[in-house]
């Protein structure tokens, strides 16, 4: 597996598996897990990344060693962030057990690039305002999600079924009680301790900036719509075609995190130029006291470049069609000056 691939199904981990809705009346504190079976430039080999309501807070990994916060709000946990490095340098170990166990199963072996194996797991809990909570975790294997837990049963069952058998095998090995033990009382407790520093920041608004553009290609006009620099995470960007046909976009757009904390989006869409139609982006957010719709209009600064250019040409081509003409006409009579000079030398 070339970099490229590995470095997909890490992205597949953050963004592909995506982070819960949140309703105005839950919360959700929800953990992305990741360990790669082989050192990747750049990329640490585990890595756990905290996000509440959407919004990311904290994070692990194997090059730093260290548990850190994102937001100042929560510096005062100190003795808490002690403890969970602690923590996530025990679950290090037990995750890359079960790294191992998959790549046995999966009878992958170890030794160069295009053996490199990913595991992802996503855990997360909800507390809801009438004080009633829920979670769920997800696992996955190179990309693909192959095991859900059931906290009713207290089980990890297959997502597909190529992964009933894996799944017999995984809860034979592994006790899931950790599992439920850590949604229903770990994760809420956590979150309980978490939300009273961080609620100013929950309630941060920030209101989206846009950029529409276009490109072209042997498959036709593409119009871009990019929405940035906006918070909360929650979002509605889309296309419409003379001011109420939505246009659907057969590339999936994701929500992406920014270093600020804040996020960004792009929506493509494939259209046919036809004459009198208009392109608008409409954008939706909680910031906006209503949606606002950006038009797009044609770069015409491109056309102003090509007129110039085109005249030029014009000019250059009378150049040398009268240059031709010229020596043309030399070539026809080629004797004339020589007669006359001749005549004149004779008087």
């Amino acid at each position: 597996m070339d970099i490229l691939v590995r470095m997909a199904c890490i992205v597949f981990l953050l963004f592909g598996l995506g982070i819960a809705a949140v309703s105005c009346r839950s919360h959700t504190l929800l953990y992305h897990i990741t360990v790669v079976s082989a050192p990747t430039p750049g990329v640490p080999q585990y890595s756990i990344i905290m996000y509440v309501d959407g919004a990311q807070y904290g994070r692990y990994n194997s090059d730093i060693r260290q548990a850190q916060f994102f937001s100042p709000s929560l510096s005062p946990l100190s003795e808490h962030l002690e403890m969970q490095t602690r923590y996530a340098q025990a679950f290090e170990v037990w995750q890359r057990h079960r790294l191992n166990f998959l790549m046995g199963v999966f009878n992958k072996t170890k030794g160069g690039d295009r053996d490199t194996h990913i595991y992802q797991r996503k855990a997360a809990c909800e507390l809801r305002d009438d004080g009633t909570s829920g979670g769920y975790q997800e696992i996955a294997f190179d990309g693909k999600e192959f095991l859900a837990y059931d906290k009713e049963k207290v089980v990890y069952i297959p997502s597909t079924q190529e992964a009933v058998m894996v799944s017999h095998l995984w809860n034979k090995h592994y006790s899931s009680t950790n599992s439920k033990m850590f949604m229903e009382i770990d994760c809420i407790q956590h979150m309980k301790m978490y939300l009273p520093y961080i609620s100013t920041d929950l309630e941060k608004k920030v209101p989206p900036k846009v950029k529409v553009s276009s490109s072209e290609s042997e498959s036709g006009t593409k119009l871009h719509c990019r929405v940035y620099g906006f918070y909360p995470r929650d979002v509605e960007v889309k296309w419409i075609k003379n001011g109420r046909d939505e246009i659907h976009s057969e590339e999936a757009a994701q929500i992406l995190p920014n270093p600020d904390g804040t996020y960004q989006i792009r929506v493509s869409v494939g259209v046919t130029p036809e004459g009198g139609a208009t392109y608008s982006c409409h954008i939706d957010h909680s910031s906006l006291e209503k949606a606002i719709t950006v038009p797009f209009e044609p770069n015409k600064r491109s056309i102003l470049y090509i007129i110039p250019v085109i005249l030029a040409s014009l000019v250059l081509l009378i150049a040398l069609i009268a240059l031709g003409v010229f020596i043309c006409r030399k070539k026809k009579d080629p004797s004339g000056s020589h007669q006359r000079v001749s005549a004149e030398d004779k008087e």
